[in-house]
């Protein structure tokens, strides 16, 4: 039994969290876009050479001075454009912010499972192609807070480590309209210890 207001890797190993949730890892540059809420539907997506340049560009160090805060701001806006690539060709650009009841089974929105993982999978994908150099990608975290109440409850996001520091910081955009920057911030802040999931503090 969980103690109130932890937070964990939720499942051992990526690959371990993909299995819970009966959903497909990365092959390479394809993806199996979750959503309907825990990951009910699964939609291929493979990123076209055209796809990769672009994102090569979008994740190219603009100097040699640039470390891990820098490359995590370039991670941000890379995901961000690869979610509305992805949201505009299987619909997942049409998510609401956060969950809401209609939302269960309609292909179209996602929970924060679905996020988390399809954020994952993206990861993956800049690792896949050597274009994350100061962090590696790491499996799901969950948090929670059962004295918050419903304001505190399960949450999933995906995960980066610094290289340098062992650093591990949550990416999460649930709260946010898809396509927007996710943030991201040292998985001890976020959360349960922000006022808001939403509020920007790209780290």
């Amino acid at each position: 039994m969980l103690s109130p207001g932890c937070s964990y890797e939720a499942l051992g190993p990526i690959d371990q969290h993909f299995s819970t949730f009966a959903a497909r890892p990365p092959e390479k540059n394809r993806i199996f876009v979750c959503s309907a809420y825990g990951c009910r539907t699964q939609t291929a997506f493979k990123f076209t050479q055209e796809d990769l340049a672009k994102i090569r560009v979008l994740m190219a160090e603009p100097s040699r001075r640039a470390g891990a805060a820098e490359e995590r701001q370039r991670i941000a806006h890379t995901l961000a454009w690869m979610e509305r690539r992805v949201g505009d060709t299987v619909g997942t650009s049409a998510d609401r912010p956060g969950d809401d009841l209609e939302g269960a089974g309609d292909p179209t929105q996602m929970d924060c499972v679905d996020v988390a993982t399809n954020l994952t999978s993206y990861l993956l994908v800049l690792q896949t192609n050597g274009l994350i150099k100061h962090h590696a990608v790491a499996s799901v975290y969950v948090k929670e807070d059962i004295r918050k109440g419903f304001s505190g409850w399960t949450h999933y996001a995906a995960v980066i480590v610094e290289n340098q520091t062992k650093q591990k910081y949550a990416i999460d955009g649930w709260k946010l309209p898809s396509g927007e920057e996710p943030e991201i911030t040292d998985v001890e802040h976020w959360y349960i210890d922000n006022k808001d999931i939403a509020v920007k503090t790209t780290l």
